[in-house]
């Protein structure tokens, strides 16, 4: 009999021991059901940074390991270090934006691929139904970086909305990559929203900057777009660049010069 209870006893004492380690990760903020799911393991390399995709053979954003909607067939490419992200014809990721505030920034190494003859790269818009049923962007909220051509190469623009109207910030000549020479390799490219001022960057120079009046809305800003302009900035054919895109940062702050070089150089 005393036999019995002890085997009973062992079979108790198992059976709480199975539970506690399916449910020991509950207590985790956010908890972590059994089997456990992996964790994100990744940390802010820079202060400010929210957002960062490595390209690494996976769309996984790195703080969260949130993936993206995939939409059309972007592929991976040698990139900047290691993988890229290499566009194709219809073709983007789509992010559901987190953490964003009235100070912002993006930094990314870029090499352009010129054809077609214009891209969205990086674009925030509001859902607006009524200005896509009529073909018509709405720039009044959110942001737009892209390129197009001018000035003998590809031009680099910024477009940011206040909430009720836009502000563009186009450095001409200066922000102009010609594709059979300066365009040919890896740029870093970078841009900073603060509520008085934008700036543009290519390789850590200042190609465009202006003032902005009441800083930045993010109104109706559902999803950040990478690759292209679609689905809301589409009006003027920024549709899906072909261009590699690698290392691709986020911040909720304006970084300075000297930050945007000293991520710009870790990668040297």
């Amino acid at each position: 009999m005393k036999r019995a209870y002890f085997y009973l006893l062992i079979a108790l004492v198992t059976a709480a021991l199975g539970l506690q380690s399916c449910f020991q990760d509950l207590d985790q903020d956010p908890p972590y059901n059994y089997p456990e799911m992996a964790k994100p393991t990744y940390e802010a390399k820079y202060d400010g940074e929210i957002f960062y995709l490595p390209f690494e053979d996976n769309y996984a954003e790195q703080f969260t390991l949130d993936e993206p909607a995939v939409v059309g067939t972007p592929d991976f490419q040698a990139g900047k270090i290691g993988k890229a992200y290499k566009g194709a014809a219809d073709s983007y990721l789509s992010f559901f934006p987190k953490g964003l505030s009235q100070s912002f920034s993006a930094a990314f190494w870029y090499k352009l691929n010129a054809t077609p003859d214009r891209g969205g790269i990086l674009c925030i818009s509001p859902d607006d139904p009524a200005a896509a049923a009529a073909a018509k962007n709405n720039r009044t909220k959110g942001f737009r970086f892209f390129r197009e051509p001018g000035n003998g190469g590809q031009t680099f623009k910024l477009n940011v909305g206040n909430g009720t109207a836009d502000s563009w910030f186009d450095g001409g000549a200066n922000a102009m990559l010609n594709p059979e020479t300066t365009g040919s390799g890896w740029v870093f490219m970078a841009f900073t929203i603060s509520k008085t001022e934008c700036i543009v960057y290519i390789n850590g120079e200042i190609v465009s900057q202006g003032s902005i009046s009441g800083g930045i809305s993010w109104e109706g800003c559902e999803n950040i777009s990478i690759g292209s302009g679609a689905p809301y900035f589409t009006e003027w054919g920024h549709l899906a660049d072909a261009s590699l895109i690698d290392e691709l940062r986020l911040f909720n702050k304006t970084l300075s010069q000297q930050e945007i070089r000293v991520i710009m150089n870790a990668a040297q």
